[in-house]
């Protein structure tokens, strides 16, 4: 709700139910941007609404409308991605551990918002796998291994989906070193 003053309120329904207003934003803060709805979910289905089925599943409370029935001249376009495999850009950091490969690519992608860059890497799959608000690095104290295991095999996984999605990525991993080998003389070689 854009027009309850000086905050955008966002309020949810399901099946109905009116459940409440969930976030309010001030709207100084979008700076004119448009908001687009987003749901997050796992290991399940939803069908959502939003106007394009003549068959409502519920009465829309008065004074909302659904999204489909803005008039086009009211609506905000989102910013497209490639139209062609062709139009894709993978670009692939290349340097030695610690160099700054991931500050760059991070930088790079906020620089060109436009471009909606995917950083796919081993760190950013971690610092997306949080239990309680912690990064597991702390929890897995111990089991490095098995968190680098996992970690790479989401990325192996998302690689594989990446291949075939039209969008823009930035491969941030370097390969990990060899793990350490004892020579027939006893000695550890790195």
């Amino acid at each position: 709700d854009f027009e309850c003053g000086e905050e955008v309120e966002m309020s949810f329904m399901k099946n109905g139910k009116w459940l409440g207003v969930a976030y309010r934003v001030r709207k100084e803060l979008l700076g004119g941007r448009a908001l687009f709805p987003h749901v997050l979910v796992k290991n399940c289905a939803i069908e959502f609404n939003f106007g394009q089925r003549e068959d409502t599943y519920f009465s829309i409370p008065p004074g909302f409308t659904f999204i489909q029935h803005l008039p086009v001249a009211e609506r905000v376009r989102g910013t497209l991605g490639p139209k062609s495999k062709a139009e894709c850009e993978i670009l692939m950091m290349v340097g030695l551990p610690a160099a700054g490969k991931t500050t760059w690519a991070v930088k790079h992608a906020a620089a060109n918002p436009t471009k909606k860059y995917n950083i796919l890497g081993t760190n950013a799959i971690m610092d997306k796998m949080r239990v309680m608000g912690l990064r597991r690095q702390r929890n897995y104290a111990g089991r490095w291994d098995v968190l680098i295991q996992q970690a790479t095999q989401c990325l192996n996984r998302l690689i594989q989906i990446a291949a075939r999605k039209k969008r823009n990525y930035i491969l941030d991993q370097v390969p990990a070193p060899p793990p350490p080998r004892i020579t027939p003389g006893g000695h550890t070689v790195v």
